[in-house]
């Protein structure tokens, strides 16, 4: 080995942050799972000149070439210049929160390293194109191809994230996987459809990768859509039924603003994605005629269920979309589920199988209490 450059799935130059008061000078998620690594005095110096380099090593005094081996045990350097996490340059943040930064940059990385296509949607993006007058968003929103959900949540498992595998999870009944987040404190939804979107799933997907632009979060590129489709996509968001109930009257001028601002470019987007169901309302009232036609769209094939507000009558017009070969292993489930998810929903990660088990079995008894009641 004879040089020596900066590696990372992600990294900030913190210089006008707030971090800067106690000293920090850089941020860096390493190349290997772990959290992010906040570097200050030489090592900070000695990563800024790796990622400025290739630095040589007959370049360093005996203690640099420590301090380099350190940062190499860290993930956070390498000898090899090809190295596919090669950082080459650092960037300042521009989310409100740069610990949200690191986690677009890391879910980017750990997605090309599986060879996934991913999408960022919804989030700070919106504000920054200018549909969204809220900055600061709690969680991460990316969308896959079906079946990606699960082999993207298997990899971030190494890094902190627990997925919250529900009954429905693999089908085209749940549109999203929930990564609950661990000390990084920011869970990630997973997206492989949207609620509203009458295109089948993967054609969406392809349809909104197509037409991406690139985006920058912690020096890693990332897609995320243009205006025209993330304004339908906020839109059809604010559309939402939640727990049956359909959207108010907040929901639809929230829905308008954002359709305004995403222009007339929008309506060939709602034809495209078919999503002129969920839209008509609001895209009549920022449009006019020129929305006339989305009036008599058909709803999507699962809206029905998505309007009912009892749990047991949603889950039965969900079962009734599914193969007849699918049913059975979610009936299991929502009986019985996954350990995972109900050590999520005790609250407690650490619960022993046993504790898991009783926690089952009051949890059936509670459903079984429930339907006779309402017999």
């Amino acid at each position: 080995m004879s040089v020596w450059i900066a590696i990372g799935f992600g990294a900030l130059d913190l210089v006008e942050s707030e971090y800067a008061a106690d000293g920090f000078d850089i941020v860096v998620v390493p190349a290997t799972p772990g959290g992010p690594v906040f570097l200050l005095g030489e090592g900070a110096e000695l990563w800024r000149r790796m990622a400025a380099g290739p630095v040589t090593v007959a370049s360093l005094s005996a203690h640099e070439q420590e301090v380099a081996r350190g940062l190499a045990e860290m993930g956070l350097a390498s000898g090899d210049e090809g190295h596919p996490s090669r950082v080459r340059e650092l960037n300042r943040p521009w989310l409100v929160s740069l610990f949200h930064e690191l986690v677009y940059a890391l879910i980017s990385n750990v997605a090309a390293s599986e060879g996934i296509d991913i999408l960022f949607i919804k989030g700070p993006t919106l504000h920054a194109q200018g549909l969204r007058v809220r900055e600061h968003s709690g969680d991460v929103d990316c969308w896959v191809r079906p079946g990606d959900d699960r082999k993207l949540a298997g990899a971030m498992e190494a890094w902190g994230w627990t997925p919250l595998f529900l009954p429905f999870t693999g089908t085209t009944v749940t549109h999203s996987l929930t990564l609950v987040a661990g000390e990084w404190g920011c869970a990630v939804d997973v997206h492989t459809s949207f609620p509203g979107i009458g295109l089948p799933p993967t054609e969406a997907f392809e349809a909104l990768y197509a037409g991406s632009e690139m985006r920058l979060f912690a020096g890693a590129m990332a897609r995320t859509p243009r205006v025209p489709e993330h304004a339908v996509i906020a839109a059809l968001h604010d559309m939402r039924p939640y727990d049956g109930v359909p959207a108010g009257a907040s929901a639809i001028e929230k829905s308008e603003f954002v359709l305004r601002r995403g222009g007339r470019s929008v309506l060939p987007v709602v034809s495209r994605l078919d999503a002129g169901f969920v839209l008509s309302n609001p895209l009549e009232r920022v449009f006019g005629q020129e929305a006339a036609p989305f009036k008599t769209a058909a709803a999507p094939r699962d809206w029905g269920m998505r309007l009912e507000t009892a749990s047991s009558r949603r889950h039965f017009k969900a079962l009734r979309l599914l193969p007849i070969r699918q049913r059975p292993a979610v009936l299991y489930r929502l009986v019985w589920p996954h350990s995972d998810t109900m050590r999520i929903a005790m609250g407690d990660r650490s619960a022993t199988r046993l504790a898991v088990l009783r926690a089952r079995v009051r949890r059936v008894g509670v459903s079984v209490r429930k339907l006779i009641s309402r017999r």
